[in-house]
This record gives structure tokens, sequence and C-alpha cells, in this order.
């Protein structure tokens, strides 16, 4: 089996200059904890995941932790939005991405995934993305086995 056969081809993909606020929107809305970031041309440039967001809160709050304190929560919840509104995809995308090419075999997709605990991995043809592996997708082809809906390894 390869990657392109359990990968989800339609991928939804954000601008580099896409606001914080809309990528959000985007992986509520389509369910997924990962987005690919991509030019103009479909080349990858990274990947935004709810990592991504939790490592950028979690700094601005503990530099607010004073005005936490004094002002409370509401307060600190104005500061925090004040603070990371103008923040674009690629401020907070993750550039150093692992990727596969849809000819790509299962054993080396489920390696990466495994070995550096990937749970988004982009399929790639020539520096463009053509599709992205997430981890329920592995499971959903497990389940398929598992059914006899499918034939396993």
């Amino acid at each position: 089996m390869l990657a392109r056969e359990i990968m989800t081809a339609d991928a939804v993909a954000v601008a580099p200059d896409t606001s914080l606020a809309d990528v959000a929107s985007l992986m509520v809305a389509e369910r997924v904890e990962g987005v690919p970031v991509t030019d103009g041309d479909g080349h990858l440039l990274g990947l935004i995941t709810a990592t991504d967001f939790l490592r950028l809160l979690l700094p601005n709050r503990v530099r607010f932790l004073d005005v936490d304190l004094y002002l409370g929560p509401r307060r600190l919840h104005q500061a925090l939005l004040k603070e990371i509104a103008g923040i674009r995809a690629a401020d907070i995308m993750t550039r150093a991405v692992y990727t596969v090419e849809p000819d790509a075999p299962l054993e080396k997709v489920i390696g990466l995934m495994g070995e550096h605990r990937v749970r988004h991995l982009p399929v790639v043809q020539e520096g463009r993305l053509v599709g992205i592996i997430h981890r329920m997708d592995v499971v959903r082809l497990f389940s398929r086995w598992m059914t006899g809906e499918e034939r396993g390894p």
C-alpha cells in the first residue's frame, strides 16, 4: 500500500499571510489538528498544528501573569488577543516538516509517524502539496483491515 492510497487528497492549506484567527477557524471547521502552509504555487512551506497554538499562548500567559493577578482574567484575555492579533501563519508554522512522496510505502509512512511522533504527514511531489496523512487516516485503514473491508498488509 502506498501513501497516495491513504492520504487525504483534498487537503486544506493556508497561505503564509493567513491570520491566526482564520487558521483556527479553518482547523475547527475542517476538524483537523494541523494544516499545511503553502505558497501560491502549492509548494509546502510549513505546517501549523494545535501544538503551535499552545506554544504561542503559553509564553504569553506567563508574561501576562502579573496582569492576570492585578486586573483579572478578562483583562488578560483582552491583552493576549491584542498581543497575538497581528501574527500570521508564517510566524508560528513549523518549517522543518517530515514529508513523503505519493509512492512512499505504508511502512515508511507508519515508520515516520511512529518514530518521530508525527501527527500530520504532508504528501509532496516535486515540493508541491498533493495530500496529507493524519493519524486518523492510519486508524481508518486499520479499522478497514480489522472489519475485513480491506485486505491487510
